[in-house]
């Protein structure tokens, strides 16, 4: 039996197949996709709350003597916001991207910052001062009354 070549089916042209993943595929707001929340906006009341957990962070960073007050620079600046990033990250669950749009940064910086946090908590004094900020800032939301 042999086919005639006009009536086999044509394969698909190449517009009908599916597009290759972006280059700038975010999983955070796949998820949110999937999840029907998609990006939801930054109320002021989480602002203030990641202020909040900035200033705390500072305080108990000069408190500890972690940080030298002979160096209230840059460098101690930059640090106060990486943990105060990943304590907002972390204990509030915010995505990245809402962390970032508080703090006035790149979503990028964000993930920047947790990670040179994690990296650093392998030192047990740097991580007994990240897991005081994470209840402290629990302690806030809890206060809030967590409707943040």
């Amino acid at each position: 039996m042999t086919l005639d070549p006009s009536s086999r089916p044509e394969p698909p042209p190449p517009a009908a197949l599916s597009p290759a993943p972006s280059a700038n595929w975010d999983p955070e707001q796949t998820n949110a996709l999937v999840n029907g929340d998609g990006p939801r906006p930054l109320t002021p009341e989480r602002r203030l709350l990641c202020m909040i957990v900035r200033q705390l962070t500072e305080e108990l960073l000069r408190a500890t003597g972690l940080e030298s007050d002979q160096d209230p620079g840059r460098r101690a600046t930059g640090h106060v916001r990486q943990v105060a990033m990943y304590v907002c990250h972390v204990a509030y669950s915010m995505p990245m991207g809402e962390v970032a749009e508080a703090f006035g940064r790149d979503r990028s910086t964000v993930g920047h910052a947790c990670r040179m946090v994690e990296d650093r908590r392998d030192d047990r004094a740097y991580d007994t001062f990240v897991a005081i900020v994470e209840r402290m800032a629990s302690a806030v939301h809890l206060l809030a009354g967590r409707r943040i």
